[in-house]
């Protein structure tokens, strides 16, 4: 939700936190939490680690905020936080699998039946093939539509033209029909 100067309300407790307000951090992991742990689920497709790696997002997040200087909002840089835990807890567990001699099960399903695949199946080749997105276009489908940012946040979030943001979002949902299509 935006204030009326455009900051958005999370935007706001931080600038306060950095004045020497320590109510106004509370206030930001209450109300940012939540979306917090839906960022992290989603990177991961898994429940079990959630509430640990945002513990360890909030330390991160925590440390850095006294000389932060955000030039995108703080939901776009915690979000790249949140994904950097997430990515370094699958990478622990692949080499974790791999010593102990496990398959991956992370690997891509084979999506020859993809007419009878049921929904959870799908949702779970969408979230894979996501993954295998370039990062420009993983965050520009994740601030788009987890997110629910529109075009000129992103733009501004990323500091790049609207109309980039358009045709990364284009490139991406193709580049996405190819992989999960395959």
């Amino acid at each position: 939700m935006e204030t009326k100067s455009g900051h958005t309300t999370e935007d706001v407790l931080v600038q306060r936190y950095r004045r020497g307000d320590r109510d106004a951090l509370a206030a930001l992991i209450r109300k940012f939490h939540p979306k917090l742990l839906r960022m992290i689920a989603y990177q991961l497709g898994d429940s079990r680690p959630v509430e640990d790696i945002a513990q360890d997002c909030w330390y991160a997040i925590i440390k850095q905020l006294p000389g932060l200087e955000l030039r995108i909002g703080f939901s776009a840089w915690a979000a790249s936080i949140a994904r950097r835990k997430a990515i370094d807890w699958i990478r622990a567990q692949q080499r974790a699998r791999s010593r102990s001699g496990e398959t991956d099960v992370n690997n891509v399903p084979d999506i020859e039946s993809a007419g009878t695949e049921n929904t959870a199946d799908r949702i779970e080749s969408i979230r894979i093939g996501i993954r295998q997105l370039p990062p420009t276009g993983r965050i520009i489908l994740e601030l788009f539509y987890l997110e629910q940012m529109s075009m000129r946040k992103i733009s501004e979030a990323l500091n790049i033209p609207e109309g980039t943001v358009k045709s990364r979002l284009f490139y991406a949902r193709e580049k996405l029909k190819e992989i999960i299509t395959k």
